[in-house]
């Protein structure tokens, strides 16, 4: 494990005000054909004595793009610093270089290295004195990281107890999302329909990806014309194989007992449609009602919590209902 020094260039001006309290390491979860797969510590420099919370955090970019630490949100890193908790995020493989399939493989070895204690000696070689509660545990993530962490509790992929999850406008509907014959109405209205990207860059994108090629990093907004393409070609992914374990409006069906969630979503969202988050959490208190929901929709872009602090008038009721459940 090693001292990382944060790019103030990757992060949103309340969370850099913020930062400067935190010491972040990098370190190895994974390895593959001599390639690693890095996760990040982002641990307060003031601790508590005693096991601290975890708070495990999922970048977005439509899993073709994102980097682990970049676009931390201020209320995170304020969550931490008032209960002395340690964020913990992952890099994973994106696609077009890779498979769907194996960004989620990647998600389960992430879990299996906090299960197996890995993940706390690799923290103690630089800090020897921090233990981390893996059992008092939150789940969050933006978009794709949403995505992600509600799959975590839906397939599940960890046998830890998660606490509460904090889901932000996540992708709740991947088959409608990547539909691309019969597309729904929703969907047509979508920032990612509303340009056609010609089949020629499509071709000549997956073209330059030589087999082997290897992207677990790509900087936020530098490939989304390229995700828009493999979209409307229907190149994203195998559905028909896929939809059932990694779409979760249909991996709800039969889930486990899932823990209390925070949702929101605006209602302004140009790219991922609100009314998926709707219609999920409809289902979610059909199909398991006694489980703690507190749904918001607010107004603004996709990403319009980036710069967002625990101080913003709206995020009030959200922070409450998530400490009522953690840290436990």
């Amino acid at each position: 494990m090693e001292r990382y020094t944060i790019d103030p260039a990757s992060q949103h001006p309340n969370a850099l005000r913020v930062f400067d309290k935190f010491t972040t390491f990098r370190t190895e979860y994974k390895r593959i054909d001599d390639q690693p797969i890095h996760a990040f510590f982002i641990v307060p420099d003031k601790l508590p004595s005693g096991p601290r919370p975890l708070l495990v955090r999922f970048h977005g970019g439509g899993w073709v793009e994102g980097e682990a630490e970049a676009s931390i949100r201020a209320f995170f890193l304020e969550l931490a610093l008032k209960h002395g908790a340690v964020i913990l995020t992952p890099d994973y493989r994106l696609r077009p270089e890779h498979q769907l399939t194996d960004g989620m493989e990647d998600i389960e070895s992430f879990w299996h290295w906090i299960e197996d204690g890995s993940a706390q000696r690799a923290l103690n070689t630089s800090l020897p004195d921090v233990t981390v509660d893996a059992g008092n545990l939150m789940v969050a993530g933006e978009s794709t990281g949403g995505h992600i962490a509600v799959l975590t509790a839906l397939l599940p992929l960890t046998s830890l107890p998660i606490k509460a999850l904090f889901l932000q406008y996540p992708t709740l509907n991947l088959t409608d999302v990547t539909r691309a014959e019969k597309i729904s109405e929703v969907m047509q209205k979508s920032g990612l329909w509303s340009e056609s990207v010609p089949y020629s860059e499509v071709e000549d994108g997956l073209a330059r990806v030589e087999k082997g090629t290897w992207r677990t990093r790509a900087k936020f907004g530098s490939r989304m014309r390229l995700l828009m393409g493999m979209l409307q070609a229907g190149k994203f992914w195998d559905q028909e194989r896929d939809a059932e374990r990694l779409c979760p409006m249909r991996a709800l069906d039969g889930a486990a007992t899932l823990p209390p969630i925070l949702l929101y979503h605006s209602k302004g969202d140009e790219l991922l449609p609100w009314q998926h988050t709707e219609e999920w959490a409809a289902k979610l208190r059909s199909l398991q009602p006694d489980v703690p929901l507190f749904l918001t929709y607010q107004q603004g872009d996709h990403v319009f919590d980036k710069d967002d602090d625990m101080e913003t008038p709206w995020l009030k009721g959200p922070m409450e209902f998530v400490q009522t459940y953690w840290p436990a």
